[in-house]
């Protein structure tokens, strides 16, 4: 990070922890070896894999046997989506997500709509979250799948998994939440949830980059994406990153650890931010308004602030827009469209995710720039004829 950034982005991603860098490091060199070797050495390297696979799984109270190691959680995504609409009988060939997903989510199940299988988009409530009013109406006994992710990228939004998976099963279908949000930030009880397939990324609990997960309860069907091997319970081949599994372990529990303090702490941040925004500016709107979400995240719109340009002068404070931009022209947030927003409205949402590192100083700090880059950005669009 630049010197002087106040970093407010850890839903993109968060650094690694030194306590799971301290466990990675011996198995890029002095412990380099490949886990489905025979030997000694490889035997070793397997119990560390299995060691890894262990802590993850009680973080969320699943069977070790049940977690598939993945390069992240795209590449979990993809499994669980393809997985399932694959092996499905004939006569259940739709599948249903909800409007504000990942891309790694949207963009697989469109793949698949291309390939035959009929996709069906859940409309969201005004908070953002598929409530059962807006899942209920489309299921039937041709659905295989729903997927609705559990906490939103954008917006912290949570969805009632619990519900949704119940309402899921009652036609027979399997339910999968992409949790890359939610794993480390809220507690997370798979079992309880009624949960049949869930996705998760290291990267978003201080872990290391290029290695995910996904849960697979051990009833349901799936086909495998990589052939080659038979690794993972013949689910995904290929050699195991033992760095990054042992690094996923370790950020598991260090962020099971700490969960309830950080919890608290980083919702009291946020609340932190907004009192002193809200304070100092007008027409201030939390995007999800009462609706629950995730205790380090809020999605706010500033009337007669445009996003990017907010952040083209408060380049101080490293933050996400609201909207999503392609390399040649920018296009409005699909999560916030999905909920209503307008796209001129969704140009002006900014969001704000603090993490364990983050600080009350750097807050104030955050919100003293970013008061001043509105501030200028609106005199000159007041300045600019329309």
């Amino acid at each position: 990070m630049s010197s002087g950034v106040i970093y407010l982005d850890y839903n993109a991603t968060t650094p690694v922890a030194p306590e799971v860098l301290e466990e990675m490091l011996p198995w890029f060199s002095q412990q380099f070896w490949n886990a489905a070797s025979a030997h000694g050495p490889g035997g070793t390297a397997a119990e560390a894999v299995d060691s890894a696979r262990a802590r993850i799984a009680r973080t969320i109270s699943v069977r070790p046997s049940e977690i598939i190691f993945t390069s992240g959680a795209t590449e979990a995504n993809n499994l669980a989506l393809k997985g399932v609409m694959r092996s499905a009988p004939r006569t259940r060939n739709r599948i249903l997500i909800g409007a504000t997903e990942h891309k790694a989510v949207l963009d697989t199940a469109e793949f698949l709509r291309s390939q035959g299988f009929e996709l069906q988009i859940i409309p969201v409530d005004p908070t953002g979250a598929v409530g059962l009013g807006q899942l209920l109406p489309l299921l039937d006994q041709r659905t295989a799948l729903v997927s609705v992710m559990a906490a939103n990228n954008e917006t912290g939004a949570l969805a009632p998994i619990e519900q949704l998976a119940s309402a899921t099963h009652e036609v027979g279908a399997v339910f999968h939440t992409d949790a890359t949000q939610a794993l480390g930030r809220i507690p997370l009880d798979l079992v309880a949830l009624g949960v049949d397939l869930a996705s998760f990324s290291a990267h978003k609990l201080y872990g290391p980059k290029g290695v995910g997960g996904l849960f697979v309860n051990r009833k349901v069907h799936l086909e495998a994406q990589l052939h080659g091997g038979g690794h993972e319970r013949g689910f995904r081949s290929g050699t195991l990153n033992v760095p990054g599994i042992v690094g996923f372990g370790a950020a598991a529990q260090f962020a099971e650890s700490r969960l309830a303090t950080e919890s608290l702490r980083q919702e009291k941040l946020i609340g932190r931010f907004l009192h002193g925004f809200s304070s100092e500016t007008d027409a201030l709107r939390v995007v999800t308004g009462q609706g629950p979400r995730l205790p380090n995240t809020v999605n706010i719109r500033v009337t007669g602030a445009d996003a990017e340009a907010v952040m083209a002068n408060a380049t101080s404070v490293a933050i996400s827009s609201g909207s999503a931009c392609t390399s040649l022209a920018p296009t409005p947030s699909h999560v916030l469209t999905a909920m209503g927003l307008s796209s001129d409205e969704a140009y002006e949402c900014l969001r704000i995710s603090v993490g364990s590192p983050t600080t009350e100083a750097q807050i104030d700090q955050a919100v003293i720039q970013l008061l001043g880059a509105i501030a200028r950005v609106r005199d000159y669009a007041e300045a600019v004829p329309a």
